[in-house]
């Protein structure tokens, strides 16, 4: 059976000891629901735009939101292609709770080539060289052998991350398919990371940090200047960037709930009621106008300024623009949705 040739060092320990923590805290932190339903789906623009960037997509972040919102866009077919079919892939390992399989190893490359490739070339491994990864007739075997490791007792017992960056790191190098191999590794490596963090899980995305350091990304997974990859530096490397996303995440989560405590302080000390009304439709909508604010409480224009500013000088409201159509108003902590 496969076995893991890497040992543990200070700083693996270090990185591991910060993900656990950060962990621990997101998971039993409360975070408004209407809120955590916002950031998982900012999160989920920046996943399918840094995932299929790392394999060569052509497509801006602008572009990938539109698409993840379903609206068409001027761009490459193949790219374009290549996002909804990334947006299907991570649907459908959203729905699924059973062990990782070869079938449903196979399932994810049909789905991620749908469209890209003839269909009689999806779901099949690789057949021809590729130089500086696995001989194609080893492919279908050592794939296997990787899953019955996935699942054995030494394996079971390990912290989700390292298992996860162990996947990711085996499974590349393997290159078990001509193209797609990349996505299916972040693929299966983040499965393993949602079954430990569950519904947070989708709060971030170590995506972000490899395509944000590509060079140093493939040269881990690669080898560079005729070395051959080493699966410790790969290690520290892929749990680094996974400490600093959780780490991230971890302050975000605490100073959201910390400012929902603090708006509540706030309403107790007795806030008037249309202001109430006024936080609450900003919740629910993301911000919210002086003309909506007249609206909403059938106040006029100076009652309306007079109360949004209040809520500004309270620190719980944060003016955007000075003046003018433009200008209006979010809750404090709403920075925070780009901050993770």
């Amino acid at each position: 059976m496969y076995q893991p040739d890497f040992h543990y060092n200070d700083r693996i320990v270090r990185l591991l000891a910060r993900i656990r923590a950060a962990r621990e805290l997101i998971l039993n932190t409360h975070v408004p629901s209407a809120w955590k339903r916002r950031l998982q789906i900012n999160n989920l623009f920046r996943l399918a735009y840094h995932a299929t960037s790392l394999e060569g997509n052509g497509l801006s972040i602008r572009q990938v939101t539109k698409l993840v919102n379903g609206q068409d866009i001027f761009g490459d077919e193949t790219d374009k292609k290549q996002v909804v079919n990334f947006l299907e892939l991570n649907e459908y390992l959203c729905g699924i709770e059973d062990n990782i399989s070869e079938e449903m190893i196979l399932t994810l490359h049909k789905i991620a080539m749908d469209g890209i490739l003839p269909g009689n070339e999806t779901g099949k491994y690789r057949t021809t060289i590729a130089k500086g990864f696995m001989e194609p007739e080893r492919v279908r075997y050592c794939v296997r052998d990787l899953l019955e490791w996935v699942y054995s007792d030494e394996a079971v017992n390990m912290l989700p991350a390292l298992k996860a960056g162990i996947m990711h790191y085996e499974f590349y190098r393997m290159h078990p398919f001509e193209k797609a191999s990349g996505t299916i590794a972040i693929s299966l490596s983040s499965y393993i990371l949602a079954k430990s963090f569950k519904e947070s899980k989708k709060l971030f995305t170590i995506e972000e940090f490899f395509n944000q350091r590509k060079k140093e990304y493939f040269e881990r997974l690669e080898g560079s200047n005729g070395e051959e990859p080493n699966i410790n530096e790969w290690l520290e490397y892929y749990l680094y960037g996974l400490a600093l996303k959780t780490s991230r995440v971890e302050n975000g989560v605490l100073n959201i709930s910390r400012d929902h405590g603090t708006i509540g302080k706030y309403i107790r000390a007795g806030l008037k009621d249309r202001q109430i009304d006024a936080i609450n439709f900003t919740r629910e909508m993301g911000k919210i106008t002086n003309k909506e604010y007249q609206r909403l409480c059938d106040i006029g224009v100076s009652t309306a300024k007079r109360d949004l500013q209040d809520l500004v000088k309270k620190n719980i409201f944060v003016q955007v623009g000075r003046t003018g159509r433009g200008t209006y108003y979010k809750l404090r902590y709403d920075h925070l949705d780009e901050l993770i």
